[in-house]
């Protein structure tokens, strides 16, 4: 049974001022040895602080293994005192953790590899998600199921440039489609855009897994398809610096954090028997979270069975939870350089480590 153990002292920070705080905490590398005097598994007397950025607000099934780490006390469990923060997008994600305000991050290796290859000093230390998870929303009557049904469509999506676009183009190269076949839109990755597509304003929309499933049962004429979107090369992973894993203070938080996460992530696996009961009423009654798709069941549940069956484990069975492939690793570099994003020439096996995962 999965029972939440909550600190009192420990709370979601959001803001400016709380970012400011929790970058001087980490900035200062201020550690505590975990204690358990009473010798009963409990959480730590003595916590140490860590503040760890996200790129989007934690309002997703996708941020589940962080989200019920905080919530169920597993960061405690592991001597952290964790504090979630979101900024706004990838890059600031990445340079929120170069600045030293944060020992990890998670991150898209589309949007952290080119950093790699010139020559920023960061290391994926694990992987989180081994596939992507993005949908094409559309209409029966004019369905988009593969990436060729894209071909002369018009594909709505959160940023042109972005992680999405660069996932369609993938699809599209894939599939033999002409990328300039396709024109491109910026739209909110809302459900209420749903109705553009209805109008014929778009042929389509890209959105997350929560937002398709959503859209899919509130509306009976809506079709969510992978459209080749979950075949591109992309994998998310946790990455820290160079100066990191020099720093011992660091690498210790780091190993308590991936430790912390493993556990979070088994745990979540194993309540799929359960229908995720237990998990889902950490995250609810913890009054930490707040968005839709927590409080509906259905939702809740398909998601997260995507995610536990399909993201979070490798399908292959050649790695085990938040491992890095290496050999996966160097394929998608390869397909960076041959899609334009990369140059080529790059050493990808010099830009991971496993060494700080829980054995």
């Amino acid at each position: 049974m999965i029972t939440a153990v909550k600190s009192s002292s420990t709370r979601l920070r959001f803001g400016a001022a709380a970012l400011a705080a929790a970058t001087a905490l980490a900035l200062a590398g201020c550690t505590a040895e975990p204690t358990d005097p009473e010798g009963d598994g409990g959480a730590p007397a003595d916590l140490t602080d860590i503040v760890v950025v996200s790129f989007l607000p934690l309002q997703s099934f996708t941020f589940t293994p962080e989200m019920y780490a905080y919530s169920s006390g597993i960061f405690e469990e592991h001597g952290l005192d964790v504090q979630l923060q979101p900024v706004q997008g990838t890059a600031a994600a990445i340079q929120t953790l170069l600045g030293g305000a944060t020992p990890i991050t998670r991150v898209s290796t589309v949007d952290v590899m080119p950093g790699m290859e010139s020559g920023q000093p960061i290391v994926a230390v694990g992987t989180q998600a081994y596939r992507s998870n993005l949908r094409v929303i559309s209409t029966e009557d004019n369905a988009i199921e593969s990436a060729e049904d894209m071909e002369g469509k018009t594909i709505g999506m959160g940023s042109v440039g972005g992680t999405s676009e660069k996932m369609l183009n993938f699809a599209l190269d894939d599939a033999g489609v002409p990328r300039d076949s396709v024109t491109r839109q910026a739209v909110p990755v809302t459900a209420a855009t749903y109705e553009l597509v209805k109008q014929g304003q778009l042929d389509g929309y890209i959105v997350s897994l929560d937002t398709s499933i959503g859209i899919v049962n509130q509306n009976d004429d809506a079709v969510s398809s992978p459209a080749g979107l979950v075949d591109a090369p992309e994998r998310q992973v946790w990455i820290t610096t160079q100066a990191n894993l020099e720093n011992p203070d660091r690498v210790d938080q780091i190993e308590r954090f991936l430790a912390a996460i493993k556990q979070a992530t088994q745990e979540i696996i194993d309540d799929a028997a359960n229908d995720f009961a237990n998990v889902l009423s950490v995250l609810r009654d913890s009054g930490d979270w707040e968005f839709a798709a927590l409080e509906d069941d259905a939702i809740a549940i398909e998601a997260l069975t995507t995610y536990t069956t399909e993201t979070w484990i490798d399908s292959t069975g050649t790695v085990g939870l938040l491992e890095n492939d290496v050999d996966y690793w160097e394929l998608t570099y390869d397909a960076y350089v041959e899609a334009g994003l990369l140059d080529g020439g790059g050493s990808p096996r010099d830009w991971i480590t496993d060494e700080l995962l829980p054995q």
